[in-house]
């Protein structure tokens, strides 16, 4: 994973503005991950009655897990307000209800998503969530890993969020993605490695980790195709080291070429992602913040004597 402070949070916030144009979103990879990960849910028992869709974009994957439960109150959670502007507003708006699993907070909301309404959108760092500590009862978050400046943290608020018994399902761009194209377009963020992400669960206090990891191979005619796509998955560099400045004409026609020389027999550059999908519980008792444990005093007589 990469270490802290590697992404510039201000860049990835401003490249999902502008992917939050309108127009095509091509985001048929998120949606095809986001339909893999729905179906995972048929084998697991749960019935939240609050969500949070950690990088929700635009909010499609929101607004599926709002079909799936509709007597669930869900959040859809960016960073960035660009995309939350394709989100649908939530019946009654933003000040119908006040909710106290976020008051108890002190959040800035004004309202809550209520059930059976729209997901509420609500920009939001990641790693200082506008929730109050075990509130919610299942946390999302599909192919957002990736530009989280300080995935740690981040884990360490998506565990003080959840309660005792809650859920945590993610997918992530694995360390193998891209890694057969040629030239700089692999390499602007690092994926991480399935069993770094596993460990990482277990060191912010997760449960019965699952990990798990998938290809999936594509192929594009026009190279041009294949970078747009791309840049609507993975955004683009955000690395606080990165060269600032635009790519040259010159620079750019010969990246496009060496990717249309990786034709296959079929006309197609192919690509492959790695996919990893994960879940974990948020145990019961919860571990305490600064990783203590609480103690539980079991008087003899409960416990019985020999």
């Amino acid at each position: 994973m990469p270490e802290p402070c590697v992404l510039d949070p201000k860049a990835v916030r401003r490249q999902a503005d502008r992917r939050a144009r309108p127009g095509d979103p091509r985001d048929f990879i998120a949606r095809e991950v986001e339909r893999r990960m729905i179906e995972r849910l048929d084998l697991i028992r749960l019935e939240p009655g609050r969500i949070a869709d950690i990088g929700c974009g635009r909010g499609a994957g929101s607004g599926a897990l709002a079909l799936r439960w509709p007597a669930a109150a869900c959040l859809a959670i960016d960073l960035s307000l660009g995309m939350l502007r394709h989100l649908p507003r939530p019946a009654g708006g933003l000040g119908a209800r006040a909710g106290a699993w976020l008051a108890r907070a002190g959040a800035r909301l004004r309202g809550v998503a209520t059930p059976g309404a729209q997901p509420l959108p609500v920009a939001a760092d990641t790693t200082r969530l506008p929730l109050a500590s075990a509130s919610v009862d299942l946390v999302w978050s599909n192919l957002a890993w990736h530009q989280f400046p300080d995935p740690p943290a981040v884990l360490a608020e998506w565990y003080r969020v959840l309660r005792p018994g809650g859920l945590l399902m993610f997918s992530a761009f694995g360390v193998d993605t891209l890694r057969a194209l040629p030239g700089a377009w692999p390499g602007l963020v690092a994926f991480p490695d399935m069993h770094d992400v596993g460990d990482a669960l277990v060191s912010a206090g997760f449960a019965e980790p699952v990990m798990d990891a998938e290809r999936i191979h594509l192929g594009y005619r026009d190279p041009d195709d294949l970078v747009a796509e791309l840049r609507s998955a993975l955004g683009g560099n955000p690395r606080a080291d990165r060269r600032h400045g635009l790519v040259g004409r010159g620079a750019r026609a010969q990246a496009l070429a060496q990717l249309a020389a990786t034709r296959g027999c079929d006309g197609r550059i192919p690509v492959e992602l790695e996919i990893i999908q994960g879940h974990a519980w948020c145990p019961s008792p919860k571990r305490l913040p600064a990783g203590l444990a609480p103690l539980r005093f079991v008087p003899r007589a409960a416990a019985g004597d020999a």
